[in-house]
């Protein structure tokens, strides 16, 4: 397979020349270097059009098995800080949805993990929903705890009576699901996960691209 050339055809700078604020340039005798800022500006947003790299594991093919995705029911949980989080105000993100204990070292591993697929994916519309499963007074310390000394970048949410973690059958922790834009069941893990492997990072961008 041989690869793709990204650079602007003839034709596509024939197009560019000629566009109109390229034309009302040359009308007002804009000088020649000003010119070609513009002309080279157009030529980057043409590359950048045609070659998505900030996705770069995704495999720009659709899921023939999307519609067959479940919905997920709506639900609410309230952070350490006392915030609330409502599936259905976030319709149009993707969702990575982490159930954890204080006394699971796996699930503590995990959320630096979380903090990275932050940082790559967060513009991108990702987000990362932390639930802790601990009883509210040791749920809300080992929380409160635990983000002031690492800085997440997202919140811990508080569900001491698994009112959510048993509409997701919860039976061990860590157990982690994501939820596609249009709020529907596109992954489940029961138990650990490496969520920065290549696989787990091609799912996350290929829902990524999907439209709701």
């Amino acid at each position: 397979m041989t690869e793709k050339d990204s650079s602007p055809t003839a034709s596509t700078k024939k197009a560019l020349s000629s566009s109109p604020i390229i034309s009302f340039l040359r009308k007002r005798h804009i000088g020649v270097p000003l010119l070609g800022l513009a002309i080279l500006g157009f030529i980057a947003m043409f590359m950048m059009s045609q070659d998505p790299t900030h996705l770069p594991n995704a495999s720009n093919e659709p899921d023939p098995l999307a519609s067959d995705r479940p919905e997920v029911a709506a639900f609410s949980v309230k952070s350490a800080d006392g915030d609330t989080f409502e599936l259905s105000a976030h319709k149009g993100k993707v969702i990575l949805v982490s159930f954890w204990s204080s006394e699971c070292t796996t699930c503590v591993v995990e959320l630096p993990a979380f903090t990275e697929l932050m940082k790559r994916y967060q513009k991108e519309g990702l987000e990362i929903l932390s639930i802790n499963l601990d009883p509210v007074e040791t749920g809300s310390k080992v929380a409160k705890e635990m983000w002031s000394k690492n800085s997440f970048p997202f919140e811990a949410f508080l569900d001491p009576n698994r009112v959510v973690a048993k509409a997701f059958q919860i039976e061990t922790v860590p157990s982690g699901f994501v939820i596609d834009r249009s709020g529907r069941l596109a992954f489940n893990s029961y138990g650990a996960n490496d969520w920065l492997a290549p696989e787990t990072a091609q799912l996350i961008e290929d829902l990524l691209m999907e439209q709701p």
